[in-house]
């Protein structure tokens, strides 16, 4: 079973051991370069969650009220999703698949007020690309010029 939960401390040893391969570490940043940076993890309006897979420590992301967001998205009632990334030994397992699903009614819960959830796809990236649309989420048409290449922005209205 896949959930998604608040990160702990707990979750720090198994979230900052896997690294991904050159080719995925392109595109996300590694739960380490979050969760080292007191800039982020000091940031009142950006969250971080853990994707357990049958209680382990599976991936992690974080949701994102802060300014980046006015780059997705001029409703104030979105939300960014950032630094997704999955261990590579959890990989190809449906988990991701099913973190995704289950996301806009997770953020509904933590967050009523929330729209719409907003985040950017390396254009270059098929494999997640494919992922967001198979799972419901709309590319907006729209393109943001980010630090590493243009960036489908994909939206879900909650």
């Amino acid at each position: 079973m896949t959930e998604i939960v608040p990160y702990n401390n707990e979750h720090y040893e198994a979230l900052t051991s896997y690294i991904l391969d050159e080719t995925q570490s392109q595109f996300s940043l590694v739960p380490r370069e979050i969760l080292d940076n007191p800039e982020i993890m000091e940031n009142k309006r950006r969250f971080q969650y853990t994707i357990l897979h049958e209680n382990n420590v599976a991936g992690f992301f974080s949701l994102d009220f802060s300014s980046d967001l006015q780059n997705y998205s001029d409703n104030a009632n979105a939300v960014l999703l950032r630094a997704l990334s999955m261990n590579p030994k959890f990989q190809g397992k449906g988990i991701a698949k099913s973190a995704m699903i289950m996301l806009p009614d997770f953020v509904k819960q933590q967050f009523p007020e929330v729209e719409k959830i907003v985040f950017g796809v390396n254009a270059t990236n098929e494999n997640a690309y494919k992922l967001y649309l198979k799972t419901g989420y709309l590319d907006s048409g729209e393109i943001y010029e980010g630090k590493r290449g243009p960036q489908y922005i994909m939206v879900k209205e909650l």
